[in-house]
């Protein structure tokens, strides 16, 4: 009993400190509450350690951490603990390549074919849209992401330079124009960094250290790939079945996409940095205030002509679109880390957050702005616009997305992506496959934004081919034709016809386990089951992979060799039953011969759409 009622205090305590934390952010009007309602979010999404950063232009309001740098050891976050601050380390570089600009060394247009000809960039529009420096900072060249095995360097070698660079080589394919779509790529920030040294003479962790970490004052950062054994930083983990995993501190291919670990005394170092227009603690000014503006910049995308410029400048992004202000930043994604920074130029506030969990930030993002803007107005919501009927009515239709960031995984977006945008009354909306509709309002006559956005957020354009676009802050998509609706009912249809086949093979199974069936039947009813069992094995060891030992994609595994092999079953499966199809005839059951001649149809597709995207032959092993 005493058990009981203790459990019952304890689960009440909890629930008021939760209830506390949930309370709307504006309530909260001192940093002992701030932090104490950050505290209880953490315990409730299992986050062991927090880096905490809130800064004005004039002053550090908070620079520390919270909760545990090591579960195991009880060791604290400190202010000069390091965290894994991932893409943030993109922001790094353009500061550097922006000094080298300033000094005359390289331009944002200079065209990369002519400046590092080594570069192995496959672009077969070169002639008319060459791969610019401007490309790789904005996400704007057409490179596919990195793949699986081009994550983690489990080796013992760190390849630089140009072998660095040539690592990427499958994803360093302008997959469309370059300047046309933005669509987020790691490895243009490895070529990225790759200018860097060329032009900084010396390797970027080297210039940043020197040019930009020690004398803005930043005295803990490294962009260092190895940090085994270094005591400062904090343990990454991944919580899953009740407790914390520890996840080991791997060093990453694509150093200048990611590498930077930061301190809590880093990051203020770092927001004042971009509050002060780019000047240290000092006065000494380490880059001009116009080289802030052409960060924040959107300079190359399509959509940026269009006029919906200013979502993803240089490495620095709209963290808000909507509230009392606009932030504007980074944030970033490594092994057991998430980590966010922004800042308001304009009302001289900014913050630094990272967990050692990899856990969402969101729901502490939100605390801290909104703790921050307490005492701010709000900003004035855009006047309402007239709709323009006439200039808007050969773009209303149906759409497909086009600007996948994973080639491999574009098949989701191509199918599953597709959506209509239809006016109704003085407004559009947007209805995508599946999923709520969103409303957008006009801002003039292709510009749009969304209820409550400040900003505009969606633009309707032509390309370069004369096809109507449609780009949203998070989306690129062509105007699609009247055939719209047949890649996805296809694809309904063959998972459908696969999935019943797969349940009516068990039944089949039995009867050809009592030899009820006659033998040249028997095959042809249990591939599909057969098929599904790999797919099903494939599946688990895509996900085995990239959740539970992501460390060791890139080597030989049962993982890596069951994805392989998996897929390669799938296709036998499916061709094999193709090639059945001659005993068509033999079935007694007419019904039962068209239900499998339509069901290997399904499957055939399949393996065409899988075919298609890359995914068969796929050989992780091998970087």
């Amino acid at each position: 009993m005493l058990r009981k009622l203790l459990l019952f205090l304890l689960l009440a305590t909890a629930a008021g400190r939760l209830a506390h934390a949930q309370r709307p952010s504006h309530t909260i009007s001192s940093l002992p509450e701030l932090t104490d309602s950050i505290r209880c979010v953490m315990a409730k999404e299992h986050i062991p350690g927090l880096l905490l950063v809130l800064a004005t232009r004039d002053s550090v309001l908070y620079a520390g951490g919270l909760g545990e740098a090591n579960v195991a050891t009880y060791q604290p976050v400190t202010a000069h603990t390091l965290f894994r601050i991932g893409s943030i380390t993109k922001s790094f570089v353009v500061l550097g390549l922006l000094q080298l600009i300033e000094q005359g060394k390289l331009h944002l247009n200079d065209e990369v074919r002519k400046i590092a000809p080594e570069i192995p960039i496959d672009n077969p529009w070169e002639a008319t849209n060459p791969v610019r420096v401007v490309n790789l900072l904005e996400h704007t060249a057409g490179f596919d992401d990195m793949h699986l095995n081009h994550v983690y360097n489990t080796t013992a070698t760190d390849q630089r330079g140009v072998a660095g660079v040539a690592v990427f080589r499958p994803e360093l394919r302008c997959r469309w124009r370059p300047g046309e779509r933005m669509s987020y790529s790691n490895p243009g920030y490895e070529v990225a960094g790759y200018l860097l040294e060329k032009f900084g003479g010396q390797p970027y962790e080297q210039y940043l250290t020197q040019h930009l970490l020690r004398p803005l004052g930043m005295p803990d950062a490294t962009a260092s790939l190895r940090l085994t054994g270094n005591l400062q930083l904090s343990q990454g983990y991944v919580y899953e079945e009740g407790h914390y995993r520890s996840l080991p501190p791997l060093a990453i291919y694509a150093g200048p996409a990611g590498s930077m670990s930061a301190s809590a005394a880093d990051m203020a170092a770092w927001v004042q940095f971009f509050l002060r227009d780019f000047t240290t603690p000092g006065g000494v000014a380490l880059l001009s205030p116009s080289s802030l503006h052409e960060m924040e910049t959107e300079h190359s995308s399509l959509a940026a002509r269009a006029g919906l410029g200013g979502s993803y400048g240089l490495a620095n992004a709209a963290m808000t679109t909507r509230g009392k202000a606009l932030f504007r930043g980074h944030n970033g994604g490594i092994g057991g880390f998430t980590s966010s920074f922004a800042y308001c130029k304009e009302l001289g506030l900014g913050y630094a957050l990272s967990n050692n969990s990899g856990q969402s930030l969101t729901s502490i993002e939100k605390m801290v702005r909104q703790f921050l803007l307490r005492r701010a107005p709000a900003l004035p919501v855009p006047p309402l616009v007239r709709l323009d009927a006439a200039a808007v009515a050969p773009y209303l239709g149906h759409y497909e997305n086009a600007a996948p960031r994973q080639q491999m995984a574009g098949f989701g977006e191509r199918f599953l992506g597709s959506f209509s945008v239809a006016r109704h009354g003085e407004v559009l909306v947007v209805q995508p496959l599946s999923g709520a509709a969103d409303t957008l309002l006009p801002m003039g006559p292709l510009l749009f934004r969304q209820r409550a956005q400040l900003l505009p957020s969606a633009v309707f354009t032509h390309d370069q081919d004369g096809r109507r676009v449609f780009i949203s802050s998070h989306s690129y998509a062509i105007q699609a034709g009247f055939w719209w609706w047949l890649p996805p009912t296809l694809l309904a249809l063959s998972v459908l016809l696969v999935a019943t086949a797969s349940l009516a093979g068990l039944v089949w199974l039995l009867y050809a386990l009592r030899r009820r069936l006659p033998p040249a039947q028997v095959l042809p009813r249990l591939l599909p089951l057969l098929a599904t069992l790999a797919l099903v094995a494939t599946v688990w060891a895509l996900t085995s992979a990239v959740t539970v030992s992501m460390e060791h994609v890139g080597h030989f595994s049962a993982a890596t060799m069951l994805l392989f092999i998996g897929l390669l079953a799938f296709t036998v499966c499916a061709l094999a039953g193709l090639g059945l199809l001659y005993r068509f005839r033999q079935f007694r059951s007419r019904l039962v011969a068209w239900y499998l001649l339509l069901t290997y149809g399904g499957l055939g597709f399949l393996v065409a759409v899988l075919g298609t995207y890359g995914w068969l032959g796929m050989r992780l092993w091998s970087v």
